[in-house]
């Protein structure tokens, strides 16, 4: 049969004389690949929370009218938004919803995608634009990723993460050809809700860096969102996965949905339209009622006393009081049991060092980086608390931006202090010179059990200030292994350096180098 011969392409519209030109947007995305928001594993919840397979990491704080979740796909947004009724058979009223990227949104047949630098495949675009050029950029780049598959036989080139890593450099990707049928810019999605039963779809975007605290201004943009609204206004707050930006929202919307609560009550306690006796235990049961325990509480990094959060609490006492009201916060708002989100915006500080200090060398520097982003974050959000307290009750009568003017040394606090941890790990030198003599010893072979049990026993007082766990486990073995190579013999070590040289992809774990050492002795030719 004759091959159908192709309609010719339609001519292009003529252009009109003096019509006004679009104006170019804040930077041009032509040149960056597009990224698939989602990803295999990208759920991270636990099964106790329900799942809702369009929007992942949907969850709500305990007791707020608070959600989070991650980009959802189209057919998501309305699941959400449905999720957050007070009963399925409300009507929906009004809902804010927060935009927490900087970076443009679009989607694809229904999947959200974002541009990626393409020299950072691996993160996010880090961009400083006003709402305004971030909003017009989006739609521009929804244009033109749409007239691009147009012009490849409905087909783009985009790539996709394989799984969820929380060090960029362990992120790996995949590029392929994706089949296009329809391009929709962020824009379209809103509209299309409130003509179908949201109308009171209220969307505001707080372009916040991944990982790190929020400008001064992105406090005080939220805050005046909320500050007028009734408390029991629902909140959705939304990044791409739905941990970091998304839970530092949420925190941020639980303190001052709680101060407007709280000074709610004491008003009506002034009037003596409640009692105090009522006051103070409706507070006391919604605001700081015991939360469940958990084995690690007690440790004084989990409970954020870094160095400059002492020296904060020293020289600033008022933020003892913030510090204690925003832990309970990221307590609610992280991972079950206290809470039904996905990371404490406080436990993380210590969580990233551990990390890092099992990490090879190359990998340290992005933990390195992750590790001061949150220390600052969490300081941040101290300081807030703090000034939430002070000006919360009278309405918020002076800005975060002001207040932190007012305490302008705390800027200099926080990066002068957010790196004072301890970022190599001390070793007992005695106990070092010890286990270099029992190596040194002539019998060190008929030694060696005890040996073992002695290192072993140096890796784990080296390292008992972490929780049991994968790390902790991981930390003590290669200790173990760097310290056994450390203590040989210059004779043996030769031996054992050659032996691992001729095979340079095998395991060279603690008990590879125990059967090395054993079988290479000083006297062994």
């Amino acid at each position: 049969m004759a091959e159908e011969s192709q309609a010719d392409p339609p001519a292009p519209a003529p252009e009109v004389a003096g019509a006004p030109k679009a104006p170019p947007p804040c930077m041009d995305l032509t040149e960056f690949p597009i990224k698939s928001d989602f990803f295999d594993g990208m759920h991270m919840l636990p099964e106790t929370i329900e799942k809702i397979d369009s929007a992942p990491n949907f969850r709500q704080v305990n007791g707020f009218p608070v959600f989070g979740v991650g980009q959802p796909s189209e057919e998501g947004f309305k699941t959400v938004l449905e999720k957050t009724k007070a009963s399925p058979e409300d009507k929906p009223g009004k809902i804010l919803w927060f935009n927490f990227r900087k970076e443009p949104v679009l989607y694809i047949d229904g999947t959200p995608y974002a541009p990626r630098d393409p020299s950072d495949l691996h993160r996010n675009i880090n961009i400083n634009f006003s709402t305004e050029q971030l909003d017009y950029l989006e739609r521009t780049f929804a244009d033109f990723t749409a007239e691009k598959s147009q012009k490849n036989n409905q087909t783009l080139k985009v790539h996709k993460d394989l799984a969820f890593a929380e060090n960029p450099m362990e992120r790996e990707a995949e590029e392929v050809d994706l089949k296009v049928e329809q391009v929709k810019g962020m824009h379209e999605i809103y509209d299309t809700l409130r003509a179908t039963g949201f109308e009171g779809l209220a969307v505001h975007r707080i372009p916040v860096t991944e990982e790190r605290a929020p400008a001064e201004y992105c406090f005080d943009h939220m805050l005046d969102i909320l500050k007028d609204e009734p408390a029991s206004v629902p909140c959705v707050f939304v990044d791409q996965i739905g941990r970091g930006r998304t839970t530092l929202g949420m925190v941020i919307a639980c303190l001052i949905k709680e101060i407007q609560i709280t000074s709610e009550l004491r008003r009506m306690e002034e009037i003596d339209l409640v009692s105090k006796d009522t006051v103070k235990d409706l507070i006391h049961q919604k605001f700081e009622s015991a939360l469940p325990k958990c084995q690690d509480d007690d440790d004084p990094f989990i409970k954020g006393e870094f160095d400059v959060i002492k020296e904060l609490l020293e020289k600033f006492p008022a933020t003892i009081e913030g510090k204690k009201k925003i832990d309970r916060v990221l307590d609610i708002c992280g991972p079950t049991p206290k809470g039904t989100g996905l990371q404490n915006l406080r436990e993380c500080v210590i969580e990233t060092k551990w990390k890092y200090d099992v990490a090879s060398e190359d990998k340290q520097v992005a933990w390195k980086g992750l590790i001061l982003d949150f220390m600052e974050r969490y300081f941040y959000l101290i300081c807030f608390a703090t000034y939430a307290l002070e000006e919360g009750p009278g309405g918020y009568n002076h800005s975060f931006s002001w207040w932190m003017d007012e305490h302008k040394d705390l800027r200099s606090m926080i990066d002068q202090g957010k790196d004072k941890l301890e970022w190599y790990r001390t070793v007992d030198a005695a106990k070092l010179e010890h286990l270099k003599d029992m190596m040194s010893a002539p019998n060190y072979k008929e030694n060696l059990g005890t040996l073992i049990r002695t290192i072993y026993d140096f890796a784990f007082v080296t390292y008992a200030d972490l929780p049991r766990g994968p790390i902790k486990n991981n930390s003590m073995r290669r200790l173990a292994a760097t310290t056994l190579l450390d203590i040989l013999p210059p004779d043996i070590a030769d031996r054992v350096n050659k032996k691992m040289e001729e095979d340079p992809n095998g395991s060279h774990d603690f008990l590879t180098l125990v059967g090395l050492v054993s079988y290479y002795g000083a006297d062994d030719d």
